[in-house]
Parts: C-alpha cells; sequence; structure tokens
C-alpha cells in the first residue's frame, strides 16, 4: 500500500521482504518487511508518508466522532423520549364539572389529562354517589360506559363504544353476577336484544328491530337452546303474527 502511494507520487521502489511474514511463525515480524525507494528520493517518500498518515489520523478521529455524536443523538433522543412517556402517564389530572341542583357539589364531573378529557361522571339522582361513568379514548371518543341504573351503587350495565357509537350493552339485571341481558347495535342504532332467563331459567326470547321499532322475536319456551315461538309486529308494535314451530311440527307428523 505505501508503495502504491509513493508510486502515484513519481517515486520508484520495492519491497523488501514481502513474503517473509509467513514463514516466521509465532516470532515478531518487526522490520523484516520494508519499502525501499532511491537515497535520492528519500526525503520527498518520507514526507508523502508523514502526509499520508497524518490524514489517516484524522480521518479515524472524524470516525470516533461520528460515531460519539450518532450514540449522544441517540442517547438525547431515548432521554427525550423516556421524558414524553413519563409526562404522558404523569401529566397533572384535572377536573371540572357543573353542580345541576345548586347544592354546591358537582353532580356531572368532567375530568382530564393534558387538557383531554378521559372520563365523565354522572350522579343522575342527587343523592351525591355517581352512576354513570363514561371513559373516552385519546381521540376525546367515548369508548366504554357504566350504569347503576337502580342507584343501588352497583353498576349493572356496560356499554362499548366503536369509533364513538354504541356497539353493544351487557346488563346484568337481576344482580346475581351473570349477564342476562343483551343487545347489539349497528351504526348507533338498537339492531337485536337478547333476554336471558334467571339462574336455572334457561328460556331465552330474542328481538330484532329496525329503525328503532320493535319488528319480530323469537322465543325460547322451555329453554331447550330452540326458539319455537315467531312473533311478528306491526306499526304499533302489536302482535300481528305469532306461531308456534313446535306445534306446526307436531301437526306435520303422520298420525297412526
Amino acid at each position: 500500500m505505501i508503495l502504491n502511494l509513493l508510486v502515484q507520487d513519481g517515486i520508484e521502489g520495492r519491497v523488501d521482504g514481502e513474503y517473509l511474514p509467513g514463514g516466521v511463525g509465532e516470532l515478531q515480524a518487526i522490520n523484516i518487511v520494508r519499502v525501499m525507494v532511491d537515497e535520492a528520493d528519500y526525503e520527498r517518500a518520507t514526507q508523502i508518508i508523514k502526509n499520508w498518515e497524518a490524514i489517516e489520523t484524522e480521518e479515524e478521529e472524524r470516525a470516533k466522532n461520528r460515531t460519539s455524536n450518532g450514540f449522544s443523538i441517540f442517547m438525547i433522543g431515548a432521554v427525550i423520549g423516556g421524558g414524553l412517556i413519563y409526562w404522558a402517564y404523569n401529566s397533572p389530572v384535572t377536573e371540572d364539572g357543573i353542580d345541576m341542583n345548586g347544592d354546591g357539589i358537582l353532580d356531572e364531573k368532567w375530568i382530564f389529562k393534558d387538557h383531554r378529557i378521559i372520563r365523565t361522571e354522572v350522579d343522575r339522582n342527587f343523592d351525591g354517589n355517581v352512576d354513570i361513568i363514561y371513559d373516552f379514548s385519546r381521540k376525546g371518543l367515548l369508548k366504554e360506559s357504566k350504569q347503576d341504573d337502580n342507584f343501588d351503587g352497583i353498576f349493572e350495565s356496560v356499554f362499548k363504544f366503536s369509533d364513538g357509537l354504541i356497539q353493544t350493552q351487557e346488563s346484568d339485571l337481576n344482580q346475581d353476577g351473570n349477564v342476562d341481558y343483551k343487545a347489539q347495535f349497528k351504526h348507533g342504532n338498537i339492531d337485536e336484544i337478547l333476554i336471558i332467563g334467571e339462574g336455572q331459567d334457561f328460556r331465552k326470547k330474542r328481538q330484532k328491530f329496525n329503525m328503532g321499532k320493535l319488528i319480530s322475536a323469537e322465543y325460547d319456551s322451555n329453554g331447550d337452546g330452540i326458539y319455537d315461538i315467531e312473533y311478528k309486529y306491526d306499526y304499533f308494535e302489536e302482535i300481528k303474527t305469532n306461531s308456534n314451530k313446535r306445534l306446526q311440527i307436531d301437526a306435520a307428523m303422520p298420525r297412526d
């Protein structure tokens, strides 16, 4: 490499001992390989080598600095990222709300974090206890709510939302620890309700709706998992037809 460097500057030379390192084994190979030039070119060759070594040293320092700067930038980014995460989870929580009956107590309380609403708590019957809780996403959209509709301190209904629109309702209306009422919504409109028997009562009733109106229902009258009675409703949600599928099947059976 050194010889090529000198040749590029017009200095001819040769390498002495080029193949000796391969035969010395574990012995130190100091000064057995040398670049030889004419005596007249010695001073100029020495200066070329010194200049080259200075450039190499400068490049190494730059590489070290780039590595150091890159690491510093990484560390700064890590510190900033950690700070943002800490700030996001530890930013101050503030509250506001409305005193609807003028008793000095907030009946509807809004809870904010980093100036974003995260929860609303409502006392509908002004007894001092919260009976509705709304939880919001980071975008400020409703994601879940809980309701205590008989004001006994137990939230028996849970509502789930998607993109701010209600999707499902599940309720334990008899408060036995089991869901006995389920509702499905489409685009925020009621679509279907499932009423489940209490305790050991396995009966079920499924109701279908259109634009909020009850249009049909199916009833499993004996809890065997089969909807055996069907209802159709008119505009006023009065039964206009009903049919017992079990009786229809029995009537269709051949008689001896």
